[in-house]
């Protein structure tokens, strides 16, 4: 395969072979004149011919020019239509969003039935998943993770920040309750980093100690399992308030001591760059700031 002369080269000979002044080419591409002049002085060298005849105030295309420039064009045009179909929605209805399970149980399918009576020519398929997904080779158009929002090669789109607060049911409550009762309570712990920052900090606060507590249920990466626990009444946890705020408006389930720790992770919405071009994921984006907006800590 023939070697190419640089595509800069080429790209500022199509401006200013259409606009015939290096000026205003160096105006629509945002570099100097210089730079213009100097890169196609490259082309002219590496083609071994002489493409504008230089004036004073104008440029002209030679001969040898003006048969190059309809080539360029059409090269260039074929780049973007290639790029165009390669970034295109070929599913514009169905919108595939895998969101962390936590989120998906707790918040998002209880209102999913509003964005699908707002936009009915789009279907949802949820996939709840713990794990975080990979986009190549999938249908996925979008990820609503909890994390720091940090994924090479994606793009991350802030969406709402997080705490932890101390919860249990009504019916646990004893009188004149006070932190060291807490250790003939029954406490539900999930096992992770973050819970675990938002426990230390109530065990130093209060000055409690771990080893006292009653433990009676521990699970390792499932929120879902330890906030049905909670609200069924079998002990104390430490939650995300944005997955238990209904049940604590509705008296489900009350906050111990008034105690809260922001969490480090956040919500994001995650994707490559150009899905956030999709109608459709524009529209999810925009119902589940607005609906997430309504959440009060």
């Amino acid at each position: 395969m023939q070697k190419l002369p640089p595509l800069n080269s080429l790209r500022y000979f199509l401006v200013a072979g259409q606009t015939l002044s290096f000026k205003q080419a160096a105006e629509q591409l945002f570099v100097t004149q210089a730079a213009i002049s100097q890169h196609i002085k490259t082309l002219e060298s590496y083609l071994g011919m002489q493409l504008f005849v230089r004036g004073t105030r104008q440029v002209q295309l030679t001969e040898q020019g003006k048969r190059l420039l309809p080539d360029i064009q059409a090269g260039f045009d074929s780049f973007s239509r290639g790029i165009k179909l390669l970034q295109q929605d070929n599913n514009p209805h169905v919108l595939n969003v895998t969101v962390v399970e936590s989120l998906s149980t707790r918040w998002l399918v209880p209102r999913l039935q509003h964005f699908q009576a707002q936009y009915p020519e789009i279907r949802v398929r949820l996939e709840p998943s713990n794990s975080v997904r990979r986009f190549e080779d999938t249908d996925i158009d979008l990820a609503l993770r909890f994390g720091e929002g940090k994924y090479p090669g994606l793009e991350s789109r802030f969406i709402l920040g997080d705490k932890y607060v101390l919860v249990c049911h009504p019916s646990l409550i004893k009188p004149n309750l006070t932190a060291k009762n807490l250790y003939q309570m029954p406490v539900l712990e999930e096992i992770g980093p973050i819970t675990g920052q938002a426990w230390q900090a109530f065990l130093h606060q209060y000055q409690l100690q771990d080893d006292k507590f009653n433990k009676v249920l521990q699970v390792d990466d499932s929120t879902v399992t330890i906030v049905d626990a909670a609200i069924a009444g079998q002990g104390i946890a430490m939650l995300r308030y944005n997955l238990i705020y209904e049940q604590i408006n509705k008296n489900q389930l009350v906050t111990l001591f008034d105690f809260s720790h922001p969490s480090f992770y956040s919500y994001y919405l995650v994707a490559p760059a150009h899905h956030f071009k999709q109608k459709k994921v524009q529209l999810f984006e925009a119902w589940l700031v607005q609906q997430m907006s309504g959440i009060q800590g």
